[in-house]
């Protein structure tokens, strides 16, 4: 049996870059998409599925009820409606502090250690060898350490127990990659980023699909400050 892979697809700049990157080879793909709430739910749904269309992946669909009430919880900014959400402005993306604060202040708990074992659940139930791809980078890992080289060697070493099946392990192609880099990589491997969705809170999506960003939140400013470097923006900001 031909070794198949599975992509948790956010429908943001690094996980559509990964599933770009390994789409073609694998004798089977999947996405993993997950709800659990999110401002940006809506739009995100729409995004992975073109994008999964647009990869000829088999693209499957997740609810978290309970993941959304934990976040809740916790305070979360990406779901609760009264807490606003991180914009810190050019200035502030170059700090570390700032960076650690607005980390928190959208932490959702435990949430790349449970979309992984879901994914190990599926993966052992299609039986033989399966890759489950991430979008973790090293940018996002200096504030989230759920996205470290560290985390993704311990997962895997706890697959070693935690399936029956052998053959199951996580890749993470863009590890050692920045947001610029990653930019620069999905503009050369052809991804349609009008498709992909950086925005915690976007306005919908324009006539043809694309995703409207807000352009001010932490992660639309990472966005442009990568797109920039890269020599092209084709993201639709509102106003």
């Amino acid at each position: 049996m031909e070794r198949q892979g599975i992509v948790l697809l956010s429908g943001g700049i690094d996980s559509a870059t990964a599933l770009w990157k390994v789409k073609n080879g694998y004798g089977k793909l999947h996405t993993l998409t997950f709800t659990y709430g999110s401002k940006d739910e809506a739009v995100m749904v729409e995004c992975t599925r073109r994008l999964s269309s647009l990869a000829c992946a088999e693209h499957r669909l997740i609810s978290l009820p309970w993941l959304e009430a934990f976040s809740e919880a916790a305070g979360s900014a990406l779901v609760s409606e009264g807490k606003g959400l991180p914009a810190p402005g050019e200035e502030g993306l170059n700090s570390l502090d700032e960076a650690r604060r607005t980390a928190a202040s959208v932490w959702v708990p435990a949430r790349n250690l449970v979309f992984l074992s879901i994914a190990a659940s599926f993966a052992e139930s299609l039986g033989g060898d399966v890759d489950i791809i991430t979008g973790f980078d090293r940018e996002e890992a200096l504030t989230f350490p759920d996205n470290t080289p560290e985390f993704v060697e311990a997962v895997n070493r706890a697959l070693e127990y935690g399936v029956l099946r052998r053959g199951i392990k996580v890749v993470a192609p863009l590890i050692h990659m920045d947001k610029v880099e990653i930019c620069r990589e999905a503009l050369r491997l052809g991804v349609p980023v009008e498709f992909t969705l950086s925005c915690y809170e976007p306005s919908g999506v324009d006539s043809r699909g694309r995703p409207i960003h807000c352009g001010r939140c932490e992660s639309c400013m990472r966005r442009r400050r990568g797109f920039r470097a890269a020599g092209e923006d084709r993201t639709v900001y509102r106003g």
